[in-house]
Parts: C-alpha cells; sequence; structure tokens
C-alpha cells in the first residue's frame, strides 16, 4: 500500500494540532457531541489492550468526540491483515510481526507503544527439564520438543525464533511448531498435552494455574532486565490511509489513549476495572489480584525512541528496522 511522504505527513499533523488548539475545546474535549467519529480497532483481549480498555471505560473517547468500536481476536495475523485492508482503523499489534510486514512491503503507522514485555517460556512439568540453567542455554533442552504459539508467523513466533537461534539451534529444522491460538484453547492445548512447550504470557499461566496444570517456567522475559531489554510487546498501529487522511482524529485517539495511561498511573482503580472488562479475571477481586501482579508490566514501558524502535529489529526474521520517521505519528505519544 503506497505511502505519502514522512515531510508531508508530518505537516498535515501539526497542522492539524495547530487548528485544535486554536479551537480551544474543540481539539481535546470534543466540544461538539452532535459530531461523533467511530474508530474500529482490533486487538487481542489481554493486558496489552488495557490501555483502550480504561479510554472507553472513562469515557475518554467520548470526550474526544470517538466511538471506540473494537473486534477482539486470537491472532496477529488476522489483525495485521484487517489494519493494512483498511477493515480497521487502528490495531493492537507486536512490533516484530509489524516491522516483518513492513519489509514486505505493508504500510501501517506507529501510534504509541502500549506494553512491555511479559512474554516467558513454560514446558510441561512431567519433562522435568532444568529451569536452573543460564540463558540462552535453557533453551537448549526444546530441540526435538513440540513448542506452541499463538498464530504461526505472529509475533510469538518470531520472538521465541530469535532467541532459539541465539541459544544456538535452528528454529525450522530443531523445533516442531504448533498454533494453538489464544484463551481457553491456549490452555486445552496445553493442558492435554498436544506441546511439549509454549510461549506463555500471563493470561495462559494464570488460567493454567487455576485449572491445576502444572508447568516449569523455563525464562522469564517479563520486563526490561532480561534477554528481550527495552522490548514492546504491543504497540498501537493505524491504517496508513486512516492516519494520513485524518490527522486532526488520529490525534484525538492519541490524546484519549495517552490520558487513559495516565489514569493507569494514578488512579488505583483504572487498572483493576480495566482488566475486568477485558474479561481479565473470573471476578472483579481476581481481576485487581492480577492487576496487583502484572501492573508494572502494563504501566512502564520502554519510550518509544529512535533507539528502542531500533532495538525491535533483533527479533525480526531479517534484522532489519523501518524508517522511523516515516512509519510514526509524529504527535501521537505526545499529544
Amino acid at each position: 500500500m503506497p505511502s505519502r511522504p514522512g515531510g508531508l505527513r508530518r505537516v498535515a499533523l501539526l497542522l492539524a494540532l495547530a487548528l485544535s488548539a486554536a479551537a480551544g475545546s474543540a481539539g481535546c474535549g470534543g466540544s461538539d457531541e452532535s459530531r461523533t467519529t467511530t474508530v474500529s480497532f482490533a486487538g487481542v483481549r489481554d493486558q496489552g489492550a488495557t490501555g483502550y480498555a480504561v479510554a472507553e471505560l472513562e469515557g475518554l473517547f467520548a470526550q474526544q468526540g470517538l466511538r471506540f468500536s473494537p473486534t477482539w481476536a486470537t491472532s496477529g495475523t488476522v489483525i495485521m491483515q484487517g489494519l493494512v485492508s483498511g477493515d480497521f482503523d487502528v490495531a493492537g499489534l507486536g512490533p516484530a510481526q509489524l516491522f516483518a510486514a513492513i519489509g514486505n512491503g505493508a504500510c501501517a503507522r506507529v501510534l504509541r507503544p502500549v506494553q512491555g514485555a511479559t512474554y516467558g517460556v513454560i514446558a510441561q512439568a512431567g519433562l522435568h527439564l532444568d529451569t536452573t540453567r543460564p540463558y540462552p542455554e535453557v533453551l537448549t533442552q526444546l530441540r526435538g520438543k513440540a513448542v506452541g504459539v499463538a498464530a504461526r508467523g505472529a509475533s510469538q513466533e518470531l520472538v521465541l525464533r530469535s532467541l532459539l537461534t541465539t541459544a544456538g539451534l535452528n528454529p525450522d529444522t530443531d523445533i516442531r511448531w504448533v498454533a494453538i491460538g489464544g484463551g481457553a484453547t491456549a490452555v486445552s492445548a496445553f493442558a492435554s498435552g498436544q506441546v511439549d512447550a509454549a510461549m506463555s504470557y500471563p493470561q495462559l499461566e494464570v488460567n493454567l494455574e487455576a485449572r491445576g496444570t502444572a508447568f516449569d517456567k523455563l525464562l522469564d522475559l517479563a520486563g526490561p532486565d532480561t534477554p528481550l531489554g527495552q522490548f514492546w510487546q504491543s504497540v498501537a498501529v493505524a491504517n496508513c490511509d486512516w492516519a494520513d487522511d485524518h490527522p486532526g482524529t488520529v490525534l484525538k485517539f492519541c490524546h484519549a489513549l495517552n490520558q487513559a495511561f495516565t489514569a493507569l498511573k494514578q488512579q488505583p482503580d483504572a487498572g483493576p476495572a480495566g482488566f475486568a472488562h477485558l474479561g481479565l479475571g473470573p471476578d472483579p477481586g481476581q481481576a485487581r489480584k492480577l492487576w496487583d501482579r502484572y501492573r508494572t508490566l502494563v504501566v512502564d514501558i520502554p519510550a518509544l525512541t529512535e533507539e528502542n524502535w531500533r532495538h525491535q529489529a533483533a527479533f525480526t526474521p531479517d534484522r532489519t528496522t523501518p524508517d522511523f520517521s516515516e512509519y510514526v505519528v509524529d504527535g501521537c505519544s505526545t499529544a
């Protein structure tokens, strides 16, 4: 999909921001309530969607004259295809998958990161793998094993392939990849022994624990002090045509989302409410416990800088980085 030159896009966004400021509350307060713009969104119901959920619950989208219209999926591949084709205006995607898609000719504009690293690698307890081995040696035990990921070719697999390569394994010949989906499907696949190991995330581990399924944590990848470093597990991404043709709407969406992350940092009840809204936890009390457990991973997100942008390329197949000025929407992260 062709994209406009980065300079023209930046001028359009800055002009929209200037017009919004001149109009007073119309730009960030949504004073004309009779005009509502629908923003279609595709994402996964996980902690990476907390910012969107809080923006909706707190009425932050509505204050901007926006109606947030989410479609929830389990496959990043389906989400990526829908975003690029224009079925969705905004989506939550992993940078590894996004960078790979851009390298193959797709076009999408990054708005801001919405989640830091929360991944892990778990294995069936019955395999009795040695969890005390250091990284990357600990991953050599996956040679010849069936490893589960949500979907083939999506971010989970791309990230784990990079880690396995560092461990000296050939991801194409030493591992048997199995797509296990997300949510209850992933829990069932692991619990029934369809895979020996899996790329994990908080919801999968919590649901396995609730089911009484034992597993060993081979590698904890949550937070910046892990092999993933300054990693973004999910970023808010916009369809190119939508972002280029509606710069004012983009900035309003960004403003609402940024306000939501401020609320997550400052309001004790915002995070638990967002988790409950997403169905993370069987009841509000459990949602609060999960928020207390994973709050840091949602709130303390590595900044949107060129250095951190380049860091994400380490987890893509060809380790290339799209042009920062072309594929990041200027002004969004501070709107």
